[in-house]
């Protein structure tokens, strides 16, 4: 009986209608990396990608490794992309797989091609499954080296995975596993109304000049998005689902086949070998609490607010609304301002405007919770918190900001 199923193993997987992995599973990456055949033998079964060596496929393989992937204050443990990159090496014959880490920009580690399958099936399964060790030990090695450039750049880790197989003839696979929290170019997610689904399209438009241009032959995977390591700012569910609907709209726009990005977390594993280069937090917007008489409460507009909205945002504003009812509700206190700022974009009759309408829907709720003694005040652009431009340059961070609701509790 088991030499039957055997057989049938056989004939199934050389057949093509599925591989060894879509039977038996995917299999450890762990496992595979250390059942990697000898050098020699990964030598002789995966070949350069130079002319004459037949490429049915592309498959890009990319980490990242900025700073976010690393567990802080120390850094002695980082996210486990091999083991979420190792599930989709290819392997059905013939395949071009590359590999890279990233941070600012790509540092790219190999590019092999896989061998391609002859009439003996089990000579075929066997240096399949000998290709697979041995790209799954290199990737291992590789990803143990440091980040070459600052930052993070997820989406000119897409445009140079991209540019790198373009010419390469069949489908092409990127799979990129990443926290998705770009602190760089277009898609800089410091200054961001992250949770806003609302400033979504308007990212995407400024992104446009930097987005490459794929086709229906490109397929693309997030794998990881919304997973910073343990010390970075924690994500919530509801910034989890943004961010994943933005790397959706993004990937969307370039033309290719986009998956949905897929945000399970990645394992922690131990790194002794990390050698850090510089990387902002980006960080995930929260109520701030400023003791004192008075305390402060700053809520950033984004969480209570769409884009250019007064009306309160369905599911996140009452989060936030709790919180804040949570945190009055422990003062005493004489009066309340309510003090609504935007940043200094628009115009100022705009913004006065604007600013003094959140400053009263958020007073609104506060005496349909018996708060009292309440003053609404639309302050616009006139009491930053932040500067919005630094060396001449706008600043999207300190724009963001600005962009607030104060709660002014006096004693």
């Amino acid at each position: 009986m088991r030499r039957k199923i055997a057989i049938l193993l056989t004939i199934a997987v050389v057949g093509g209608a599925c591989s060894k992995k879509d039977l038996l599973g995917e299999g450890s990456t762990a496992q595979d990396a250390a059942k990697r055949p000898s050098a020699e033998r990964c030598g002789t079964i995966l070949k350069a990608p130079a002319d004459g060596v037949k490429i049915s496929g592309s498959t890009v393989l990319l980490a990242d490794k900025s700073a976010s992937s690393f567990t802080r204050p120390n850094s002695d443990h980082r996210q486990d992309w091999l083991a979420k990159l190792g599930a989709h090496v290819p392997t059905n014959g013939t395949d071009l797989v590359a590999m890279g880490l990233f941070g600012g920009a790509v540092d790219w580690k190999f590019q092999k091609v896989t061998p391609g399958r002859s009439n003996d099936a089990a000579r075929t399964q066997n240096d399949l499954d000998d290709a697979r060790s041995c790209l799954i030990g290199d990737m291992a090695d590789a990803i143990k080296s440091p980040p070459t450039k600052p930052q993070t750049d997820v989406l000119r880790a897409l445009a140079e995975g991209a540019v790198y197989v373009k010419d390469r003839p069949g489908a092409k696979s990127l799979y990129i596993a990443t926290d998705g929290l770009s602190n760089t170019g277009c898609a800089d997610l410091r200054g961001a109304d992250i949770g806003d689904l609302s400033a979504i399209p308007a990212m995407v438009s400024a992104c446009e000049p930097e987005l490459p241009k794929l086709g229906k032959d490109f397929t693309v995977h997030f794998l990881g998005i919304g997973n910073a390591a343990e010390g970075w700012s924690d994500i919530k569910t509801p910034q989890r689902t943004w961010l994943v609907t933005l790397w959706k709209a993004l990937c969307d726009a370039t033309g290719a086949n986009c998956s949905e990005p897929q945000s399970a977390k990645p394992d922690s594993v131990a790194d002794d070998n990390a050698a850090l280069l510089s990387d902002e937090d980006v960080t995930m917007p929260k109520i701030i609490n400023t003791p004192g008489n008075p305390t402060v409460l700053t809520v950033p507009a984004s969480l209570l607010f769409d884009t250019d909205s007064y009306t309160l945002a369905t599911g996140r504003s009452q989060d936030a609304l709790d919180e804040v009812f949570k945190l009055l509700g422990a003062l005493k206190y004489s009066r309340i301002e309510v003090a609504g700022h935007t940043d200094s974009t628009g115009t100022p009759e705009h913004n006065r405007t604007l600013s003094r309408q959140r400053a009263d829907t958020v007073a609104g709720e506060l005496l349909s919770r018996s708060f009292h003694n309440i003053e609404p005040k639309g302050y616009a652009s006139t009491r930053p918190a932040c500067p919005e431009f630094t060396n001449g340059q706008p600043d999207r961070a300190g724009m963001a900001c600005n962009r607030r609701v104060e709660i002014i509790v006096y004693s």
